[in-house]
């Protein structure tokens, strides 16, 4: 299966369910997205729970973008 050029949003409420839905969402798609607020709770450990959900469905290939871009949104900054 052909992954579609998708980024998925893993604005997810805890590790858990970030790591799940890694495993639902990256077999179909190319990108995983981590935000800065994930980023800031969970530090490196939501990049690992991404990574590890994707391994978990063989999706290993799947990138992993980390968006800590702090000015596009005013309410990051405000």
């Amino acid at each position: 299966m052909t992954k579609a050029p998708i980024a998925v949003a893993l604005d997810a409420p805890d590790l858990a369910v970030l790591r799940a839905w890694s495993r639902a969402v990256a077999p179909v798609v190319s990108t995983l997205k981590v935000g800065l607020e994930v980023f800031c709770r969970d530090g490196a450990a939501a990049v690992h729970a991404a990574r590890l959900g994707a391994s978990e469905v063989g999706s290993a290939d799947v990138q992993i973008f980390l968006d800590l871009k702090l000015h596009d949104i005013p309410a990051t900054v405000a």
